[in-house]
């Protein structure tokens, strides 16, 4: 059995006393904040997908990074991290399986993507002697798309949508410019959710194209998921 995980909604730095900030992560419209071993799980498990064994190796390297123990457990944070929803985890037989089992119920939330902020990020990583300066036109380059990468984020950035929702619509050539019209046009029946669509497309695997797409444009920070 294959488990992936990955992480679930957007990190801010909220002011707290004494001038330190907060790592507080924003899901569903509701903020969670996290603890600094809490914080670096979470964050090794941003824009990534990984399994267990990687997750551990990130964890490690950034506890060491900060002049902690390496030897902190990882389970007691992961639990309670999957346990708030911030984190989750898919399983299966295979990676496509599990892969359809971590993104199939989470919503996608399309993230700005401007040449400010990269150049910016650029020049901040430069101060910080994270970035040389001829790696600097690579990264203020915007990134690569497919023709499917950009419908899937043109219906997400028109709709609240799931995973499994926008595989359905691609792959039904729909293309809701709201809410009801993908309610009308997905929905055939009342018993549907977009938890049985997500099951439904586990079992028969459709559109791996599509889910493929989902997942480089979150591996390329160029959406984030929530969980409802």
């Amino acid at each position: 059995m294959l488990t992936l995980y990955t992480a679930v909604g957007i990190l801010r730095f909220q002011d707290s006393i004494k001038e330190h900030k907060t790592p507080t992560v924003i899901n569903n419209r509701q903020e969670y904040g996290l603890t600094e071993e809490e914080f670096f799980l979470w964050s090794s498990l941003a824009f990534q997908i990984r399994q267990i064994h990687e997750l551990q190796s990130a964890f490690s390297e950034r506890l060491k990074k900060h002049h902690r123990s390496e030897n902190i457990p990882i389970e007691p944070y992961l639990n309670r991290l999957l346990l708030r929803g911030l984190v989750v985890k898919g399983d299966g037989l295979t990676g496509v399986d599990a892969l359809y089992r971590l993104l199939g119920e989470l919503y996608i939330s399309p993230l700005q993507d401007s040449f400010s902020v990269r150049l910016f990020t650029c020049i901040y990583l430069c101060m910080k002697k994270k970035l040389h300066t001829k790696e600097l036109i690579h990264y203020l380059k915007k990134p690569a798309r497919t023709a499917i990468e950009d419908t899937v984020l043109q219906i997400a950035k028109k709709v609240q949508i799931s995973t499994a929702e926008l595989v359905t619509c691609v792959e039904q050539g729909i293309h809701p410019q709201n809410t009801e019209q993908l309610l009308t046009q997905l929905y055939e029946t009342s018993d549907a959710t977009f938890r049985t669509l997500a099951q439904d497309i586990q079992f028969t695997h459709a559109g791996y194209p599509v889910l493929e797409a989902i997942s480089n444009l979150y591996l390329n920070k160029q959406i984030a998921f929530e969980k409802l």
